[in-house]
Formats: C-alpha cells, sequence, structure tokens
C-alpha cells in the first residue's frame, strides 16, 4: 500500500501575514467568517484542548496507530495538523485569528507519531469526512488535505470523485519537492487530481516559494511561507510549506460559502473555482505550471 506524507515544513521568526494578504477581513466585515460551514482536517491530529480551537472542533476520529489506537485520541504529536487546523479557524481569543474564524472542524488524523501513513487510512478518513453527520445532520462542506503521496491510485480517485459529486471540496497542499524549475514537473496525490483544487505556496513578498511542486495542474498560490499558527501544548508557531498555503484557500473557500449562501448563488465546485480564478492576482514572469491561476484574492 503506498505510503502519504506531510510536505517537510520549517520554522522561522517572521510575523504572520497571510489571512491580511488574501483579503479575509473584507469578508468579515460582511460578517461572512464561516459559520455554518464545516471542514474536514485530514492531517496529524490536532490539540483539541488548543484556547484558540477548542470551540471550533466539533469531532475527531484516528485512523492510525497511535495510543494504542484509540479511535478518540487524536493527539497531534508532530504540530502538523495544529497548524494547519488554526490557519483555517484559529478564534482569535489570544491574538491569532484563522481565514474563517468561526467554521467548525472534524479532525481526522491519518499520520501517526512516526510521520507515515498510508493511503488505506487516507481513503477510509475520506469516506468517513463524506458520510459524517453532526447532531443536527450537517455535512461536511470542505476537506483540507495537506499531505499527499507519489502514486496514483485508483481507490483514491474513486473517493475523491465521490466527494465532488456530493458536492464536497478538496483542496490539497501541491508538495515541497520543487526544484525552483517550471521544466520539471513535482506530483503528489490526491492534489494532482484535476476534481482537487491544489495549492502552492508564496512569501510575504507575493513570490512563489522555490521549494513548491511545479505541474500542469497547479490551481492557486496562497501564503505559505512563515505562517504563524497555533502549535500543540497551547503554544504558536511560524511554520512554511506548501501545508501552510492549502488551508487559506480551504478558509476562504468557507467564506464564499457564506456570501454564496446569502445572495441565493448555487453553490457548486465550477461556481466556486470560477470565482477564485476571476479574483486571482496572475503573475507576470511565471507559468500557469507554478501558479495557475495565480494568487488567491477574496476581493
Amino acid at each position: 500500500m503506498p505510503k502519504i506524507l506531510i510536505p517537510n515544513y520549517t520554522r522561522s521568526s517572521f510575523d504572520n501575514y497571510g489571512v491580511s494578504l488574501i483579503n479575509a477581513p473584507a469578508f468579515w466585515d460582511r460578517s461572512f467568517k464561516g459559520q455554518g460551514i464545516n471542514i474536514a482536517v485530514i492531517d496529524t491530529g490536532c490539540d483539541r484542548e488548543h484556547e484558540e480551537l477548542s470551540d471550533n472542533i466539533i469531532d475527531g476520529f484516528n485512523f492510525t496507530n497511535d495510543d494504542d489506537g484509540d479511535p478518540t485520541n487524536i493527539t497531534d504529536y508532530s504540530g502538523h495538523g495544529t497548524h494547519v487546523a488554526g490557519i483555517i479557524a484559529a478564534s482569535n481569543k489570544n491574538g491569532i485569528i484563522g481565514v474563517a474564524p468561526k467554521a467548525k472542524l472534524l479532525i481526522l488524523k491519518v499520520i501517526g507519531k512516526d510521520g507515515s501513513g498510508d493511503y488505506k487510512n487516507l481513503i477510509r478518513a475520506l469516506n468517513f469526512a463524506i458520510e459524517w453527520r453532526g447532531k443536527n445532520n450537517e455535512k461536511i462542506d470542505i476537506i483540507n488535505l495537506s499531505l499527499g503521496g507519489p502514486n496514483d491510485d485508483k481507490d483514491l480517485k474513486n473517493v475523491v470523485e465521490k466527494a465532488v459529486s456530493q458536492n464536497i471540496f478538496i483542496v490539497a497542499a501541491s508538495g515541497n519537492n520543487g526544484d525552483g524549475s517550471e521544466i520539471t514537473d513535482e506530483i503528489l496525490y490526491p492534489g494532482f487530481y484535476k476534481e482537487v483544487i491544489q495549492v502552492s505556496a508564496i512569501d510575504e513578498q507575493l513570490n512563489p516559494v522555490f521549494f513548491s511542486n511545479t505541474n500542469i495542474n497547479i490551481d492557486f498560490l496562497a501564503p505559505g511561507k512563515d505562517i504563524h499558527s497555533t502549535f500543540p501544548n497551547n503554544t504558536y508557531s511560524k511554520l512554511s510549506g506548501t501545508s501552510m498555503a492549502a488551508p487559506h484557500v480551504t478558509g476562504a473557500i468557507a467564506l464564499l460559502l457564506n456570501l454564496f449562501k446569502t445572495q441565493n448563488i448555487p453553490i457548486n465546485f465550477e461556481q466556486i473555482y470560477l470565482y477564485l480564478a476571476s479574483h486571482s492576482l496572475f503573475l507576470n514572469g511565471y507559468s500557469s505550471k507554478t501558479q495557475g491561476n495565480g494568487i488567491i484574492k477574496l476581493s
């Protein structure tokens, strides 16, 4: 069974900028903060008790062997999943705010403390997210995958198609195996599938980050270098990677779902994608293999 992995990421000490760069506050000013939107974060788990996240985590399930395989234990031993969750929905209790600070999170742990996972558990988690229902029969609207594997897989493709057929948006990190050249392609699945919104990273100066994968199915760029977010044990950290870029897009889609519902705009992949593409900033000097439609902007 092919393995899945979280793209390597690095820590640094610069200030956060991602939320404002994509213009999320313009949507907050209109009272769009992700309320009523449910997001599955499939990752390394999460600090369920973190002050910025505890109010927004509605459920969780462990698919790994960590903690004797206890399905209720979603302890995050690397910090990766907690950081991703904060980019999406940190609640601003202590000065850290996510893109969609009122969205709710379903935490699905598929990467263990040894840093590895496999397609079998990823597929199980995706099916779990598709079939999950809340106390009031709520469903998952968006799935964030800041992970991926090197192999195309029929069963993985099928479950992705199943999610999309049920109007669930899937956002994935492109990966951090880039060599700074558009000539070569670096591919992770399921991000490379056309049904998935595949995201690469930029820095604060709007430069594509050299480590980002490039390929013909990149969809967007988003902030992914030196991003300040939540970390286990009620702490905070600054990390870099396409793993940090993807949740900016996930949060942005949550805000767009708020907008579309308010204005009775049909909610489907094509309409959301069209909005994102038409509002993106396309960079001169780079092809779509680096940036897709460009840097995501909400207005």
